[in-house]
Order: structure tokens, then C-alpha cells, then sequence
């Protein structure tokens, strides 16, 4: 057995705000999809608004089976976040917004644990049809032109039946927080769980800075198995965020140039920016001539300049916690799936989900993600 790696589509263009969409091939053993979008933004793009990178208008990435069924239904943050709990890495994506130029975001789609899983992946001869759809709310003035790569992963020389199944990632629920309310979920018997993703992005305030930290639109979470009688996790987001980050063993670190207006807040693709620093940057060949001051003490994941010059995008580097504000609650420490929550033999499998009652918790994109597997 091996691993070939090909492209399936190289540097064609997909509508700017639109759907690309692409029939994956009848037969092989698909591991992975790598796709690159490129995009030539638009002069202004990132001033004054929230929205700097590609990343940022990704609103879904989906692989469809046979027309209907989800294999995956992800936004463009839950999927860089679950590559991360793949993986270990943030995207080695190109995140910088001055003038006219050229982005570029990287997504990395498993479809067995990890990228070269020798056991799990998508049998692709197994359905009639498999369709790659990635769509995205940019306009005219954002970018003036997109493009997709897609760098496919298959196993080859296999034995039949080599793959004993495939991870299914989606959006399960997505709600807009309420002041003081608490989310009841029953988690769908079907299928196994590796994982439980949570994803709390707090709204954003004139500036587009976070108006409070990710723990406040979650936090209480009650995780119970046994319809409530078996408790897997009680307590708020402040503690899972330290926990992830001590189950996973790796630093968060990302960086970025952006091109922002004075006090303009910077989505920086963590949910808890714990250490920041950064430079003013030149495109006019001359030195900055106003000193670049962030602000301190945030307790979120934006970062704020309290100073603007033109031709002089800072530069920045930052480590934190939580990858693009998105937390697990694992079932996978032990690789074999057999020992993964199996709901149905579970009775009811609850997650409650409550929002602080500040004012600043109001408003925040909500949302739980499953990773189950689906076996043959």
C-alpha cells in the first residue's frame, strides 16, 4: 500500500460569492482533501469592517453523498479547527489585507482520523455520486477574483474493505446567544462519537473588537450520558479552554499583517489571545513615523491597534488558546473506535448549554459540531 497524492483541480476559478462545486472522482480510497483558495482582495478590504482574511467568508465546506447525505458540513473556522485537533497546527495560510494582493487560506479535510490514516477514510466507489461544495459571502469589493486548488490524498494497492469507515464532521446546532438562556440538546443516537466540538464566537462591537471573552456565551455546559445520570463534563468554557490545551500538548500560534484603522478590532484565529506582539510594518519604503501601540489586557480573540498610518500595516505574532474559538470534548484518546461513545447503548446523551447573563454574552455565534464515525 501507499499514498498518491494528486491534484483534482488546480487554480480554477470560483465565483466570488457564490458555491463552487465538483464531483470527486467514481473509485479510490480518498484520505484527505488539501484545498487552497487564493484570492486578489480588493484595495479597501478589511478596513473598517470585521472580515480581513478568506478564511473569514468561508460560511460552509461540505461533502455531499449521493445528492443527500452529509459526510461534511462545516463552516471555514470549525474545519481549519478540527485540521488543528487533527494535526497539531494552525493553517499555514498567507493572512494579510494591504492594498491589492494576494491571500491565500489552506484547509485540510480528513475523512479518516488523521491525514494518512491506514484504516478509516472514504470509500469513494461506495456511493453514486460525491460532490465537493465550498461556498463563500465575499462580493465585489471584497476580492475581485477567487481560485481553488484541491490536492487529493487516496490509498492505493489496498485490500478490499480497508477502510472500515469514515469520519462524518457537521454543524450539528448554530444559535445566536440569548442573555441568560440555556440550549437543551439530545445528541443523535446514529453513529459513533469521537468528538463533541463547542464553537462560541462572541459578537463584536462598533470596532469590531469581541465584546467579551468565549467563556460568556458559554458558561455552563452540562455534558451527561444516561439521560443525566452519568456526568461527562459540568463546569464553564474558562476550564475546558485550559484543559484542551493541556490534552493537546501543542502551542496555538499564528500571525498575521493587517492593514487596520485606528482601534479597529483583528480576528486573530484564537479564541484566547494570550501574548501578542507586534511591528509597524513599511509599503512605502519609508520608516513608520507613528508608534505602533496594541491594546492591553483583552481577554478575548481580537487584538486592537490604537494607532493607524497609512502605507504601514503592522506585523503581528500571537499565541493563545482555543483554535478559531472552537473547544472538544473528546472520546478519541484511544484511537480504536470501539472505545468511543457509542450513544446508543447510552440511553439519552444530553449537552445543556447556558449563556451568561451580561449583556455582553448577547448576540454570539453558537454552535456544536459532531465527528462521528460511519461505518459500512
Amino acid at each position: 500500500m501507499f499514498f498518491q497524492k494528486e491534484y483534482i483541480r488546480e487554480a480554477v476559478a470560483k465565483t466570488v460569492g457564490g458555491t463552487y462545486r465538483l464531483d470527486l472522482p467514481e473509485h479510490g480510497l480518498l484520505s484527505s482533501l488539501f484545498i487552497k483558495i487564493e484570492g486578489t482582495d480588493v484595495g479597501a478590504y478589511g478596513q473598517g469592517e470585521a472580515d480581513w482574511r478568506v478564511v473569514d467568508e468561508i460560511s460552509k465546506i461540505e461533502v455531499i453523498l449521493d445528492g443527500a447525505t452529509v459526510c461534511k458540513s462545516l463552516t471555514g473556522y470549525q474545519a481549519q479547527a478540527l485540521a488543528f485537533f487533527d494535526q497539531g497546527v494552525m493553517p499555514p495560510s498567507t493572512w494579510r489585507n494591504y492594498a491589492t494582493n494576494t491571500q491565500v487560506e489552506y484547509f485540510l479535510l480528513n475523512f479518516g482520523r488523521k491525514l494518512h490514516d491506514l484504516d478509516y477514510g472514504l470509500d469513494l466507489a461506495r456511493f453514486n455520486n460525491v460532490e465537493l461544495r465550498i461556498t463563500d459571502t465575499a462580493d465585489a469589493t471584497d476580492f475581485s477574483a477567487l481560485s481553488v486548488s484541491i490536492l487529493a490524498t487516496f490509498l492505493r494497492e489496498a485490500p478490499a474493505g480497508q477502510f472500515k469507515g469514515f469520519l462524518r464532521s457537521e454543524e450539528w446546532r448554530q444559535w445566536t446567544g440569548v442573555v441568560d438562556e440555556t440550549k437543551y440538546h439530545v445528541i443523535p443516537t446514529e453513529h459513533i462519537i469521537r468528538r463533541v466540538i463547542l464553537q462560541a464566537i462572541p459578537s463584536v462591537n462598533a470596532d469590531f473588537v469581541h465584546e467579551t471573552g468565549m467563556h460568556n456565551p458559554m458558561d455552563d455546559i452540562a455534558f451527561s450520558l444516561d439521560t443525566g445520570a452519568t456526568r461527562i463534563y459540568k463546569g464553564g468554557i474558562d476550564a475546558l479552554i485550559r484543559d484542551n490545551f493541556y490534552d493537546q500538548g501543542k502551542e496555538l500560534i499564528v500571525g498575521g499583517q493587517s492593514y487596520q484603522l485606528a482601534d479597529d478590532g483583528v480576528d486573530t484565529g484564537l479564541g484566547y489571545v494570550q501574548k501578542v506582539a507586534a511591528v509597524a510594518g513599511s509599503k512605502d519604503g519609508a520608516v513608520a513615523a507613528t508608534m505602533l501601540t496594541l491594546e492591553a489586557g483583552m481577554t478575548h480573540g481580537t487584538i486592537k491597534a490604537e494607532s493607524y498610518e497609512g502605507d504601514s500595516p503592522y506585523l503581528w505574532m500571537a499565541g493563545g488558546l482555543a483554535p478559531f474559538h472552537c473547544l472538544q470534548l473528546r472520546f478519541d484518546h484511544d484511537p480504536n473506535p470501539l472505545s468511543w461513545l457509542d450513544p446508543s447503548q447510552r440511553a439519552s446523551v444530553l449537552l445543556d448549554i447556558h449563556t451568561r447573563n451580561a449583556a455582553s454574552a448577547d448576540a454570539g455565534y453558537n454552535a456544536v459540531v459532531l465527528d462521528r464515525l460511519v461505518r459500512p
